[in-house]
Parts: structure tokens; sequence; C-alpha cells
């Protein structure tokens, strides 16, 4: 299969294809040119996004990054961020901060009883390195379990536990780590313990 006709791209799409590939992912820019994926995101409004060239616009189905809930550009959500700007800044996590104390304490009522604490993070990967880490100071347990093909992030334990194509341009695995295939059977078996 051939890549769309490159006479058809615009100068700023090939730049981009090409300074995506050599410098942020060869393998996620092999993957498009290899299923004819000529898209590299351009504006992004409400449910859609368009092309860079404005050429395409298509309705956003993947829902990462809180796009599925909000939006791209939410207008209500860009307003009340750059009002938040004119008093905060993305912070120091290393000192004291009163508006993170006010949002964990926001978050603390939403829980159960006995969940009083946040742990701020910058991306899911973090949030299961650190599921990891409670579970295993919970429970004693130094082992972990995951399911052949899952994706859990780039980072840690969580790069561990997902698919060995993720994991082995990083090198070999950790130890205490165990993959099983998924299986129907078991996981109900699970659910219902």
């Amino acid at each position: 299969m051939t890549f769309i006709n490159k006479a058809k791209q615009s100068a700023l799409k090939q730049q981009s294809i090409k300074y995506f590939r050599d410098h942020v992912s060869s393998g996620k820019a092999a993957f498009f040119k290899r299923y004819n994926m000529d898209l590299v995101m351009g504006r992004r409004e409400g449910p859609f996004l368009w092309d860079i060239d404005g050429k395409k616009r298509l309705f956003n189905l993947h829902c990462n990054g809180g796009v599925f809930n909000l939006g791209h550009r939410n207008h209500e959500l860009i307003n009340l961020l750059k009002e938040s700007f004119e008093d905060l800044d993305i912070g120091n996590g290393h000192l004291l901060s009163k508006a993170r104390g006010d949002l964990a304490k926001l978050l603390s009522e939403l829980m159960p009883d006995d969940l009083d604490y946040t742990v701020f993070g910058v991306s899911g990967g973090e949030a299961v390195d650190l599921a990891f880490k409670v579970a295993r100071a919970y429970t004693g347990r130094t082992k972990i379990i995951s399911v052949r093909g899952g994706y859990h992030g780039h980072t840690g334990l969580a790069l561990a536990a997902g698919d060995e194509k993720y994991r082995t341009p990083f090198g070999p695995q950790l130890p205490l780590i165990t993959q099983e295939e998924y299986d129907k059977k078991k996981a109900a078996l699970l659910e219902n313990l």
C-alpha cells in the first residue's frame, strides 16, 4: 500500500509528518503510512477535528484527554483556565499549595469515608504505577498479573504490565510481572469472588 501522494499534501503537512517521525514516534508515523491514514491534526472544536490542511473534518470518537467528556477546545473550560491563570500557574509540586489542597478536599468529599488523600499525576501510566504500588503495600504481595495485549502506559510498572510490543524497546521484562491470556471464564469467576 502506498501513502497518499505527497504532491497533494501541503508542505506544512509533509514537514509535520517528518518532524513527528524523526522526533516523536517513528512507529506511529509508519503505522499511519502503512494504513494510508493521511491525517495530521489541525483545528479542533467540540466533537470535531480537522486535518492540518483544513480539507478533512472528522467526528472524533476517540475518547482520550477529556475530549469525550468536554469536547475539543471547550469554551467554558478555556475561559475558566484563562481566568485561573490570572492568579495561578502550573505550580510547584514540591511546595504546599492552597489550590491543590482545596481540590483534594473536594475530591475526598466525593469518595467513600476512608479515601481522604489525592495523589496528583500527569498521566494514566503514573496512575497505574501508583495503583500497583498501593496494592503491593496494602496486600503485602509483590506479584503483578496482567493480560497479554493490554496497554497501561509508558511508565515503569505500567509499561512492564503492558503488551510485549510496548516494552521490548526498553529492555527485558521486570521480575514479578506475569502475563496471561484473557480467559472469559476465569474473569467471570474473579468477578464473583
